[in-house]
């Protein structure tokens, strides 16, 4: 189920709208106010933000202006649903970049089909990215693209090709337990560490629910363990709860494999690595 974010002064308005949502299947979230909105946006997860633009202390205009300096919400849809609907006012949404701009009154089925094509254009976009915006980090598609490319190079040069698959120990209890915005927060910060002591050269990728794989080429099984276990040493992540400023670890674990050089089937191990995490942890 996606969760749409409701942002309107209006009460009766909010109602409304967050009525037609709730009928065509999402969850929703309401905020008063910009501000409001950016408080929410702190500490739960949300697919698609949508807000009129006339509001106290923090209007539509600056709250998306706001909310793209943070590239966490790089691929969140934004749509305005306003009053104005003076074409002036629409193009200037449109020329800042938002993804859709609704006028009311607007009809039920009109709502949610804009909703539903705004949030398919985004997961379409986000196919086409060779890095995850969010984390900075390759994507599961590339990684793939790339980790064929490296083993059959390494197969020919005789090179040693090892990979290092990387998981969030307690990410599921941390989706589960806490907040999906959380688990999303400790793969953030966690992909950024490991990035850090990545060599340059290495094939660094987020493969979702809080795994990354890792190639490291010139690496035999030993010393790619061996820069495993020394980043598991030095690991020290932890991040705090915001309604209770409770401090809660970020654990990790880890496999190592070698793809070359050997007769294996690298596929079927990289499978088999990211599989050990689902069963594990």
């Amino acid at each position: 189920m996606k969760t749409v974010l409701v942002v309107e002064d209006s009460s009766t308005s909010r109602d409304v709208t967050s009525h037609f949502l709730q009928q065509g299947g999402f969850r929703v979230l309401e905020a008063e106010d910009g501000q409001d909105a950016l408080n929410i946006l702190r500490s739960r997860h949300v697919d698609l933000i949508l807000t009129d633009i006339m509001m106290p202390n923090l209007d539509g205009w600056d709250l998306y202006r706001e909310i793209r300096t943070d590239k966490s919400f790089n691929l969140t849809p934004f749509v305005f649903l306003s009053v104005l609907d003076d074409i002036e006012d629409q193009i200037k949404g449109l020329t800042l970049g938002v993804d859709d701009y609704l006028t009311k009154p607007v009809s039920p089925q009109q709502l949610i089909a804009r909703v539903n094509t705004a949030l398919m254009r985004s997961e379409r976009l986000a196919q086409y990215f060779h890095r995850n915006p969010v984390t900075e980090l390759e994507t599961a598609s590339y990684f793939q693209h790339r980790f064929n490319q490296e083993v059959d190079r390494c197969r020919d040069a005789s090179q040693d090709l090892s990979l290092v698959v990387i998981g969030i120990g307690n990410y599921v209890a941390l989706a589960r337990g806490q907040a999906e915005w959380f688990a999303e927060s400790a793969a953030r910060e966690a992909g950024a560490l490991i990035r850090e002591q990545a060599r340059s050269y290495d094939v660094v990728a987020d493969m979702g629910q809080g795994c990354f794989a890792i190639l490291r080429p010139n690496n035999n099984k030993d010393q790619a363990k061996a820069w495993a276990e020394a980043l598991r040493k030095e690991w020290d992540l932890s991040l705090i709860w915001p309604d209770t400023e409770q401090r809660i670890a970020v654990d990790i674990g880890f496999t190592c494999e070698v793809l070359s050089p050997g007769e294996d089937n690298a596929l079927a191990l990289l499978k088999k690595s990211l599989a050990s995490f689902e069963r594990k942890w």
